[in-house]
């Protein structure tokens, strides 16, 4: 049955779900083909589906998700760091995230013409 009283936020999409199988299917062959992938890939492959799926969800005017969006960020950079060896500390890349994000959300707001909080 269909509940009456949820909205589109609570639903899952068709774009998670088929982010969420190709994470498997990764998932499957670097535990089926071990050494396959280097250190650190699923973190990468995970980082940017999250991501790559929070982009089509805009583009297609459906609700994203920020804190997918710096879960996603935060899997990149994992995985980034151990597959390249960059030592990036994470701690500013989050601070930064979120200042962009905070940044955008008030353009938004300044384009609605909402000029107080």
């Amino acid at each position: 049955k269909h509940m009456e009283n949820s909205s589109s936020k609570d639903k899952s999409t068709v774009y998670g779900a088929i982010g969420l199988a190709v994470f498997l299917i990764f998932f499957g062959i670097s535990y089926l083909i071990p050494n396959f992938l280097p250190e650190g890939s699923m973190f990468i492959v995970a980082g940017s589906l999250i991501l790559l799926v929070n982009l089509v969800k805009s583009l297609k005017d459906l609700d994203w998700d920020g804190l997918e969006i710096l879960f996603g960020i935060a899997f990149l950079i994992s995985g980034l760091n151990k597959v390249l060896k960059l030592e990036i500390s994470f701690v500013p890349v989050v601070i930064i995230i979120l200042a962009i994000f905070y940044l955008f959300k008030n353009i938004k707001k300044l384009k609605d013409g909402q000029i107080f909080s």
